[in-house]
């Protein structure tokens, strides 16, 4: 009778090596490609909701002024009155052609981390027939479009109308400056 022997195999070949790897790889490759599109919505997602939000926050900013200025009681008048700034708007038109970018808080301070983004307001006079229509002219309804974008691309747009009845009614109360402070080197004066 004759014996067989059977040899071990002591190792993997150089070409079952090269075929592994390229399965790994073609593996690797699809799992990036469906991976890094879901990453980047969920960022996109995440920036869409920040800019949805400094929107609002703007527009609800915006609709706490009177529709035309109680100083002047001009209501053909566009954008703030001489010496006004953002923390002392006290009327609507006051916001036309207003923008900051970091996007900053009604006091004046910036949002920490939002390097790229930009805020801006738009107010026009609306025709009140299509309050999508501009007008020339005052007609008791203005349109303010609040716009947020980021690396300039416009990821939110909030449009709002306001009535000049709400400042007859009595909708908008505006509110008086409680306390002024003014630091002149060490020293407050109130």
């Amino acid at each position: 009778m004759m014996q067989r022997t059977t040899q071990s195999r002591r190792g993997i070949s150089l070409a079952e090596t090269v075929i592994s790897t390229l399965l790994i790889g073609f593996v690797l490759v699809s799992t990036l490609q469906i991976v890094a599109p879901i990453t980047r919505s969920g960022t996109i997602q995440a920036d869409r909701l920040i800019a949805a939000d400094l929107a609002s926050e703007l527009t609800d900013e915006i609709s706490t002024k009177l529709w035309t200025s109680p100083i002047l009681d001009d209501p053909e008048s566009m954008g703030p009155d001489a010496g006004e700034t953002r923390p002392t708007y006290d009327d609507i038109d006051d916001y036309h052609g207003w923008s900051a970018s970091p996007p900053r808080f009604s006091i004046g301070s910036s949002y920490t981390h939002l390097t790229g983004w930009k805020r801006s307001a738009k107010v026009t006079h609306a025709t009140i027939d299509n309050p999508s229509v501009d007008s020339a002219k005052a007609t008791g309804l203005k349109r303010v479009v609040v716009t947020v974008s980021k690396n300039n691309v416009v990821l939110a747009q909030v449009t709002s109308l306001h009535s000049s009845a709400a400042d007859v009614l009595g909708f908008v109360v505006p509110l008086p400056v409680v306390e002024t402070k003014i630091v002149v080197g060490e020293v407050l004066i109130k």
